[in-house]
């Protein structure tokens, strides 16, 4: 089995059925199957073979999962780009990528002249929705194409920090995929008449691996949110009579706060159930949450290697928690030796669902996978009754309640080159509603000045908006350990004065 056939399978079944819909764009599972496959024909008469790289660069619409779909048909792996990555952070992905073809939009080209050259491997880039894409579509075979695709072989590649603070490939393979998709919509009791609406983009590991293809495996319909605001929630969810959400701790915290008589104004009936992930959750807030909304909510933990570790299912949960184990887990001491139940330890997990590797990268691979064990790097607890509790990374890698992860190095190397910064360290700092705020303190050369807002719009310049410091707070030094190292431990626990 592969994803092929996955998709292939289901649109023989419900053929008419609404696969994908955003606002008045509605996308049939016939049209979703036979799109894809013009994409695919096409892809291979320009001389994609099986095994290439093909990356995607596009907005979240419709129309990313159709040509997602077209590269995976055509027998070439799914190289997925953050929409929203600045020139700096997109040409070493690109180029380390191997892909041949990129497929995006016309609002990107200004972003790629200044890339495209600097990557010698790219043969093409497909624009979607130009006169030439469209041709080349109307021109493609609608037919399935012969292509004899292995479970083994390479379906995405997504580019993630990952447990080691490095930006690398994460390489899934078709059984990765297909080998939890079955779980977790029997887990999360998804029917056929469900609605799925994603908070998450699509080049993130549960944006489509839960979002897209779970709703797909089901037959289910997936619907796209326009733009992320508790508003935009909302209505989408009366207009497309939504039943479940899957999103970050951040967006349902904003939707546990939505005031009575704002929700007066809106039919939400239909939300049945959430899902929660991406960043430590508030069972505080979820159970709001669920009061507010009468639903169910449900937590998992897992990472981009592994996509996932633990799951609170619709019918075994325990708010607070990441549920009960899916994948096989050992929760180790330093020593690597098992920990008592109830104590912290790393999380060490192994599942068929686990990545490949990192993409050209076998030594950082031998770091974090030691004898089929995946080491993630994370400190974690099993409370009594089996479930999981996140404590920590141990790593200085920041995880706001927006899932993202962001490298403190990488933000510090960009406020070091401001003319008036002398030194900096950037920290997650804890706050109960928000989680860990992305915080620069910044000690300014002397005779130097700057606002908070020049420091960040400095930033803007080189990082992705996510990535800027929510908070700049101006300091006259950095503390230190006995080593000499900044301690970042002490700064994240530092309250505004």
């Amino acid at each position: 089995m592969n994803l092929k056939l996955m998709l292939e399978e289901t649109a023989s079944e419900v053929p008419q059925q609404t696969a994908i819909v955003l606002g008045p764009r509605k996308v049939s599972y016939r049209e979703l199957d036979e799109t894809s496959n013009r994409i695919a024909n096409a892809l291979i008469s320009l001389g994609t073979k099986k095994g290439d790289h093909v990356g995607i660069l596009m907005s979240r619409t419709p129309e990313w999962v159709i040509n997602c779909f077209g590269v995976l048909k055509a027998g070439a792996a799914a190289v997925l780009f953050d929409a929203g990555a600045k020139a700096p952070e997109l040409e070493p992905q690109l180029r380390e990528s191997d892909s041949k073809i990129l497929i995006t939009e016309e609002r990107f080209s200004p972003l790629l002249s200044s890339v495209l050259p600097n990557v010698p491997l790219f043969k093409q880039v497909l624009e979607v929705g130009t006169a030439p894409y469209n041709e080349m579509l109307v021109s493609s075979s609608a037919a399935s194409p012969s292509i004899d695709i292995k479970g083994e072989d390479e379906a995405i590649l997504f580019y993630t920090l990952g447990v080691l603070g490095k930006n690398k490939g994460v390489v899934h393979t078709h059984s990765s995929f297909l080998s939890i998709l079955p779980i977790v919509v029997e887990k999360f009791a998804l029917e056929r008449n469900d609605v799925v609406l994603g908070l998450l983009p699509f080049n993130y590991l549960l944006g489509f691996g839960l979002v897209v293809l779970m709703p797909l495996k089901r037959g289910a319909t997936i619907a796209i949110l326009p733009h992320f605001s508790s508003k935009n929630i909302l209505e989408t969810i009366q207009r497309e009579k939504a039943t479940m959400l899957i999103g970050v701790p951040a967006s349902f915290n904003a939707m546990a706060m939505i005031d009575e008589e704002t929700m007066k104004s809106y039919d939400l009936s239909s939300l049945r159930k959430v899902l929660c992930a991406g960043a430590k959750s508030s069972a505080f807030f979820l159970e709001a949450l669920e009061k507010k909304f009468h639903l169910t909510a449900c937590e998992i933990y897992g990472l981009t290697e592994l996509i996932i570790v633990t799951i609170g299912a619709v019918r075994d949960r325990k708010l607070g928690t990441a549920g009960k184990p899916l994948a096989e887990l050992k929760v180790l001491d330093k020593n690597g030796k098992e920990v008592p139940r109830g104590s912290i330890g790393e999380a060490v997990a192994r599942a068929p669902w686990m990545m490949k590797e990192y993409y050209r990268s076998p030594e950082l691979t031998a770091q974090v996978l030691k004898d089929g064990w995946f080491h993630t790097g994370d400190l974690v607890r099993l409370d009594e009754d089996g479930y999981l509790e996140f404590i920590e990374k141990t790593s200085s890698i920041i995880v706001p309640s927006g899932g993202v992860k962001i490298l403190p190095e990488a933000v510090e190397a960009v406020l070091l080159r401001h003319p008036a910064v002398a030194e900096t360290a950037c920290v997650g700092v804890l706050d109960d509603y928000k989680g860990q705020i992305p915080t620069a303190f910044v000690v300014l050369k002397e005779g130097q000045s700057a606002t908070p807002d020049e420091i960040r719009d400095f930033c803007r310049q080189s990082l992705s908006e996510y990535k800027v410091p929510k908070q700049i707070r101006f300091v006259d030094s950095l503390p230190k350990t006995e080593s000499g190292q900044i301690d970042r431990k002490r700064l994240s626990l530092t309250r505004e004065s």
